[in-house]
């Protein structure tokens, strides 16, 4: 497959639903714009979430590893370039750029994905369609990694929701975005904005009316640990965070 059909950008406007006080795009709103862009290239190779679940199969998100240089702010236009890159039979990787008008990079992100087979809801090989759009020539954004986020040891705040209808997407779980909503409510309003990196893995599925749990340990003046647990004290996920 051409480059040109395995490369994607698309515009987008920030509203105002996608600020915080400040008038910063949130790395929520952020992270669901990356969806957003995914989703529609992933619909125009064919393999997005519709033509998966035919299949019996989704994809699922297992971490980001996000940068921000500069947050987009209300009405800001801004575009984000995104592309598939290779990994293995049950690995694949995505990657994202920001861009703003003049074509300055705002941020970048390396995010990296599973196939799960939706009956068994285990890891799956991907169809050898989808492993024939990887590009090989072009570089990740970031370094990938295999080295594991540190775990919560002490906590130093803590944030409890329980999940709503509403935080659930199309694979009847919640959205990674509004992990990462749940992350920030540990965060000091006036590091919001200040957020120069997440790297964040998704660990369990969480379901409607489970009782979450965002912990916050401060390891620094700059550096922050985060996991999420379910009521049943399992890990959730685990995010490191550095401010600026």
């Amino acid at each position: 497959m051409s480059e040109q059909a395995t490369f994607y950008s698309e515009n987008f406007t920030i509203r105002a639903n996608e600020v915080d006080e400040n008038g910063n795009c949130t790395l929520s709103s952020i992270f669901q714009l990356f969806q957003e862009a995914a989703g529609n290239h992933a619909l125009l190779l064919n393999f997005d979430i519709t033509d998966l679940h035919a299949k019996g199969l989704t994809w699922v998100l297992h971490r980001m590893d996000i940068q921000i240089r500069n947050y987009p702010k209300w009405r800001d236009k801004i575009t984000i370039e995104t592309w598939p890159a290779t990994g293995d039979a049950l690995r694949a990787y995505r990657n994202y750029r920001i861009l703003d008008e003049s074509g300055q990079e705002l941020g970048v992100c390396l995010s990296y994905w599973m196939m799960m087979n939706m009956e068994t809801r285990r890891p799956t090989r991907m169809p050898r369609e989808v492993l024939e759009t990887r590009l090989a020539d072009r570089e990740h954004v970031l370094e990938v990694t295999s080295e594991k986020i540190p775990t919560v040891s002490k906590v130093d705040l803590e944030y409890r929701v329980t999940v709503r209808k509403a935080d659930l997407d199309m694979n009847r779980h919640v959205n990674n975005a509004v992990y990462v909503q749940w992350i920030e409510e540990t965060v000091d309003f006036n590091q919001i904005s200040g957020i120069e990196r997440m790297d964040i893995s998704f660990l369990r599925e969480c379901k409607f009316g489970d009782v979450i749990y965002s912990q916050k340990e401060q390891t620094g003046a700059s550096e922050s640990l985060h996991k999420l647990k379910n009521q049943r004290d399992e890990l959730v996920a685990q995010a490191l965070i550095t401010t600026g």
